[in-house]
């Protein structure tokens, strides 16, 4: 049989040390695109409707959800009808209180006529910034977020409507289906916005989602949560009852460290207008195939202490990492069930470290909010219905300023300054890790029939462990705990020179292995990479292969470039499978085993250059593939 080979060899990610570095962030906008945060886009918005705005406020304030009609531009783009309402609770009733026009938005591009978007984005969130002299504060909180975990990204936007200059607006990436697959690889499961009902529209307290189980009727969650998928109760309410009732089993329907992750930037942040600061609220669970929940944050306004509704700013700079456990809040089950584990504890405490480390410093955050600001001062100089004068845009940067006489908003600076030292003087973040001095991995780019060892320089450890997957997923999950040994056996070179070794025991041709290192002791724990679970050493099996290209094995892969269907087609094949990986490698979807042709949903990928691997027995294809 006569054949073609090729070469191919595509690598993703960077090269740190001996191995790469699987980063995450490469999903997020660059120069030039939507949520560039280097740059201020202007949208207009004309209503057909000329009392747009009482008609708004009274659906609003109704608590309905209807939209009207608009005219919308952004630059080049241009859509004759998309969906409009406000959107947000104090930022749109505080402002309208005061008779103030410049009201958070809610903007569907897609909901009137189907597929409009911008670069692949449906719905656009405008947040006003009311309560943030400094336009900034959501912004630089974002950023730092999303270098730990799964987070919305962040922009200045500069809205128009009816004509009229409204002002400057941060502009929210969706937490919706484009979201979820840009992170996750799909969008098909239970997924929970963790909003309550208003009191007003209750007709009692709030009843604040706290992921406490209250029972497997589900109208006593509803004034809650808000179901954002078509099903998802079932597994939602087991994921509570699971935290409340059978923490031990915890890790199967939760991505625990991902969660620790989310308390860990908010206890640095000082951002207390989510699940452990002071109101349980703004947050995101979704249910990834793997059966486990991630936690997304939402509405990072709060950040850096935000408002402080009473209390001195001291009692906010000093705020317990621990809050919820010690003192112990019954309100509070995913703290004190999950931070009431010494192994959970440990590594909470590891990710505060890491991010006190690599970005907690009043110099950094400053120079951050500096540059931001000499890109938005004209346009917010010029914002008519901002509620606070230029001085405290400047201010309070450092310093503390005030809001209506009675509240205070506290300077980010000022919240470090002060916040830092409490932190880094804590019983358990004082407490000496072990250290890993470097990771090697033996064999770069192995073949199936190559056996891979992992060897870590460690101080300190009682034990040393490989945490290894070759789960497909787009996203990291079911890490595998080997027992790393200085035994001078199984791939260990010398016993005692403290190099800890473990083999890797996948071997799959194709298979994506994610791996990294976490040593611990009696009193706290390490891990390498730093931001581990999150980021990871990564290499793919049988990465630089010949390609054989068979007379029989035919494959067309069409419409490409294309924007929201892609057809593989594979004849004369009985089943083949298929894989695509972004430009960071990062796998979107998987399928194996299939048959004829397969009609795949591009139209939530984010625009750019993926891959394409099609495998059939002994016979190997891969093509690039463009997302307009």
């Amino acid at each position: 049989m006569k054949k073609l080979v090729f070469l191919f060899c595509f690598s993703f990610g960077l090269i740190v040390k001996s191995q790469l570095l699987f980063n995450p962030t490469a999903v997020h906008d660059g120069a030039g695109e939507f949520y560039d945060v280097n740059s201020i886009k202007t949208i207009e918005l004309e209503f057909y409707n000329p009392s747009y705005h009482p008609t708004l406020v009274s659906w609003k304030e109704n608590y309905m959800e209807n939209t009207l009609p608009a005219k919308f531009t952004c630059g080049p783009i241009y859509y004759d009808s998309v969906a409009v309402k406000y959107k947000g609770n104090s930022t749109f009733f505080v402002p309208n209180l005061f008779n103030n026009p410049k009201l958070p938005y809610n903007i569907d591009l897609n909901d009137i006529v189907s597929g409009q978007n911008i670069e692949g984005y449906k719905k656009i969130k405008l947040g006003n910034s009311w309560f943030d002299p400094t336009f900034a504060k959501e912004a630089l909180a974002s950023r730092i977020y999303k270098q730990y975990l799964p987070t919305y990204e962040t922009s200045l936007i500069q809205l128009v409507v009816n004509g009229n200059y409204i002002g400057v607006y941060v502009n929210q990436e969706d937490v919706g289906n484009q979201f979820l697959t840009k992170h996750f690889g799909e969008n098909n499961g239970p997924f929970f916005k963790c909003e309550p009902m208003p009191e007003e529209q209750a007709g009692h307290p709030v009843a604040w989602p706290n992921l406490a189980y209250l029972g497997p009727d589900t109208l006593d969650y509803y004034e809650s949560y808000e179901r954002k998928s078509p099903t998802g109760w079932v597994e939602f309410l087991n994921l509570m009852n699971v935290l409340n009732n059978d923490v031990a089993n915890i890790e199967q329907v939760l991505n625990v460290d991902r969660v620790l992750w989310f308390l860990a930037v908010t206890s640095v942040l000082s951002n207390e207008d989510t699940y452990n600061g002071t109101y349980i609220h703004n947050y995101y669970m979704y249910q990834t195939p793997d059966g486990k929940f991630q936690m997304i944050p939402w509405d990072l306004t709060e950040s850096f202490c935000g408002l402080l509704f009473g209390g001195t700013p001291e009692s906010h700079y000093e705020w317990d990492p621990l809050n919820g456990l010690s003192p112990y809040l019954v309100e509070k089950p995913l703290v004190y069930q999950l931070l009431g584990n010494d192994y959970f504890r440990k590594k909470y405490f590891a990710h505060i470290r890491t991010i006190i480390e690599e970005y907690y410093t009043a110099a950094t955050l400053k120079s951050w909010v500096l540059d931001l600001q000499a890109l938005a001062y004209n346009p917010v100089l010029t914002d008519p219905n901002r509620p606070h004068n230029m001085t405290k845009f400047v201010s309070n940067i450092d310093n503390p300023v005030n809001y209506l006489i009675t509240y205070t908003i506290a300077g980010m600076t000022d919240v470090v300054i002060n916040r830092k030292p409490y932190l880094q003087a804590h019983a358990d973040v004082i407490k000496v890790a072990p250290e890993i001095v470097s990771v090697s991995q033996n064999i770069q780019n192995p073949s199936s029939t190559e056996t891979v060892y992992i060897s870590a320089n460690v101080t300190n450890a009682t034990s040393v462990n490989l945490k290894v997957t070759n789960n497909p997923a787009a996203y990291a999950s079911d890490f595998q705990t080997i027992l790393m040994l200085d035994n001078g056996l199984n791939g260990d070179l010398l016993a005692g020179d403290q190099i800890f070794t473990a083999e890797v025991p996948f071997t799959t041709s194709n298979d994506h292995i994610k791996y990294y290192i976490e040593a611990e002791n009696p009193d706290a724990i390490a891990l390498d990479p730093e931001r581990a679970e999150y980021f990871y050493y990564h290499y793919y099996v049988d990465q630089v292969v010949g390609i054989e290209l068979a007379q029989n094995f035919e494959t067309s892969i069409f419409p490409n470039p294309t924007s929201d269907f892609l057809t593989i087609d594979v004849k004369n094949q009985d089943n083949f499978t298929y894989r695509i990986f972004n430009s960071a490698g990062k796998l979107m979807i998987a399928q194996v085993d299939v048959k004829g042709q397969q009609q795949i949903s591009v139209e939530n990928y984010s625009r750019g250059v993926y891959v394409i691997h099609i495998t059939s027995g002994e016979f190997r294809k891969s093509e690039k593939l463009i997302i307009n």
